[in-house]
């Protein structure tokens, strides 16, 4: 098993507007078998990671998922436990009007082992 994650983004209020509203997250499956990917969501409270997202699903081999999460919270953090180094996850954060927000953006190369 291998686990990444996000890191914990800060999303607090700029102007009155969070800069995301939601996140994309990117799966793929680069082997050639199909691979068990769980999604761990968390937004932080004083001090507490609480958990908000929990999503098991297989992911065919060469296929790819888009999901988008709810993230309007002052801090969040997303967990990938994947059952192979071959599956690598993106994400971006989008603002209310669905833009992409720089702020809030990791490639695969950047989501770190935890």
């Amino acid at each position: 098993m291998t686990n990444l994650t996000t890191g914990l983004f800060e999303n607090t209020p700029v102007m009155g507007v969070r800069p995301s509203s939601t996140l994309s997250v990117n799966i793929a499956n680069n082997d050639t078998t199909s691979e068990e990917v769980l999604v761990r969501g968390f937004y932080q409270s004083g001090t507490i990671k609480v958990l908000y997202v929990e999503e098991l699903f297989t992911l065919t081999a060469d296929g790819v998922v888009l999901n988008n999460y709810y993230a309007d919270f002052d801090a969040f953090e997303f967990q990938f436990i994947v059952s192979s180094e071959e599956v690598k996850a993106t994400a971006w954060g989008k603002d209310a009007a669905g833009n992409l927000t720089t702020a809030h953006r990791v490639v695969a190369q950047e989501v770190d082992s935890f």
